[in-house]
């Protein structure tokens, strides 16, 4: 049966994955690259955030363009944009023009999964969409994994890198104009009242926000923090692939427990252990040991990563079906906010402080999340286990139509209006 899913799309699901594997390369190497260039770790903050404002005014205005011209001209238009905006990075070599062409980098990236994210969506059926999309989670994952063994392909000091990068952003348009199905449409509300999520679901939204944070911080600066300490390439892509790998393999097992218990208590818990093992990083450092450190990111992976699924499965627990398309907007909205304030504000303090300030302020985000899951806990009765939806495995960099599209499979207990968890909000 799977066989049968999956064959007809074999190809898309391969141009996705190239693409993950891109992405994944060049914000490592970028921020090697930016090391390497002895830019300070303000400037390379600033870098590493400017692809988030990117991502986030790619998604507000990506599917306008989807409307207008169609999915084809749309992916072939920013996928040869973000090929030029990797190439020109390795030609010129300025902390300012970076800044512009990775904000311009996010842009195409949120078109491009957006294009590829709804071309699934169109090819997938109510019987086979929720199969398809953990697949495509688990892909993305082991995408972004893979991404960073290829840094060890290449010396990141010259050009074969971005190259291999603009090759591999160029490749998954192959696949994609393989696909043998009409252009499906797509429909994500540009109207969003935010104020009202974040009262339904205040919990949640602060979780969602701390994840942009916290994996902004980590996947932005985690290289340039394993570069300036002394370690190599092939250290480094172990370094940054090691949270990836806990990621992957913790999120599914946190997730099961959260539909079985009040999810407010797992995400209080997981707050708790990710606070936690942020310093194991710190510690091996002061110890000069790299299997600790390696360790650490591993842990850090699997304890802070799944916040953002958490969260957001647990504001998908306060919604009607009828809000989901207008939440998954917001959750990309406030995630993409996190993102971009992460990597600037780790960064500063890593300028002021010490390397190790990265994992501290990790660890510190934390902490606003155990607050806010302890208050919540107290003041409002906890839901109905029968009543939670089912946890919503979104990874790290999915557009809103992937988000909608998780949280739609998760709503398998359809809400009414006499639900005491449901407050008025028009999204």
């Amino acid at each position: 049966m799977l066989k049968q899913t999956l064959l007809p799309i074999w190809s898309l699901l391969f141009g996705i994955a190239i693409l993950t594997v891109a992405s994944a390369l060049q914000s490592s190497l970028i921020g090697i690259r930016a090391s390497i260039e002895s830019f300070n770790t303000s400037a390379t903050g600033l870098i590493m955030s400017a692809y988030y404002l990117g991502f986030i005014i790619g998604s507000m205005i990506v599917p306008n363009w989807i409307r207008n011209v169609g999915h084809i001209r749309v992916f072939a238009a920013v996928a040869s944009l973000a090929s030029i905006t990797i190439l020109m990075q390795s030609v010129v070599v300025n902390p300012w023009f970076w800044m512009l062409m990775r904000m311009f980098t996010g842009l195409c990236y949120a078109a491009l999964f957006i294009v590829t994210e709804s071309w699934l969506n169109g090819i997938s059926t109510n019987t086979n969409r929720g199969r398809l999309f953990s697949i495509y989670i688990i892909e993305i994952w082991a995408s972004q994994t893979i991404g960073q063994a290829l840094l060890n392909i290449a010396n990141p000091g010259g050009y074969g890198l971005f190259i291999l990068t603009s090759v591999l952003i160029s490749l998954a348009l192959v696949p994609l104009l393989l696909v043998r199905t009409p252009s499906p449409t797509i429909d994500i509300p540009e109207k969003l009242n935010i104020l009202g999520l974040m009262k339904t679901a205040p919990l949640g939204v602060t979780g969602v926000i701390i994840a942009g944070i916290t994996s902004g911080a980590m996947l932005g600066l985690g290289a340039l923090y394993a570069k300036s300490i002394g370690m190599n390439i092939v250290q480094i892509s172990m370094f940054i692939g090691a949270s990836y790998i806990g990621g992957m393999l913790l999120q599914w097992p946190i997730g099961l427990l959260s539909d079985r218990q009040d999810r407010r208590v797992t995400i209080l818990w997981v707050a708790i252990v990710g606070a936690a093992v942020a310093l194991i990083v710190p510690f091996g450092n002061s110890m000069n040991n790299q299997p600790i450190m390696m360790f650490g990111m591993f842990m850090v992976g699997a304890f802070v990563f799944p916040m953002y699924s958490l969260a957001s499965s647990h504001i998908n627990d306060q919604l009607r079906p009828e809000q989901i398309l207008s939440a998954s907007s917001g959750i990309i909205l406030l995630n993409g906010v996190g993102g971009m304030s992460g990597p600037l504000i780790a960064a500063i303090l890593m300028d002021w402080v010490n390397l190790d300030a990265l994992f501290w302020f990790v660890a510190f985000m934390n902490l606003f999340v155990i607050l806010m899951a302890m208050y919540r806990i107290n003041y409002q009765p906890a839901m109905v286990i029968e009543e939670q939806g089912d946890q919503i495995p979104v990874a790290l960099a999915v557009s809103p139509v992937a988000t909608a599209e998780m949280l739609v499979e998760a709503d398998t207990s359809i809400q009414t209006d006499e639900n005491p968890h449901e407050v008025e909000i028009k999204l």
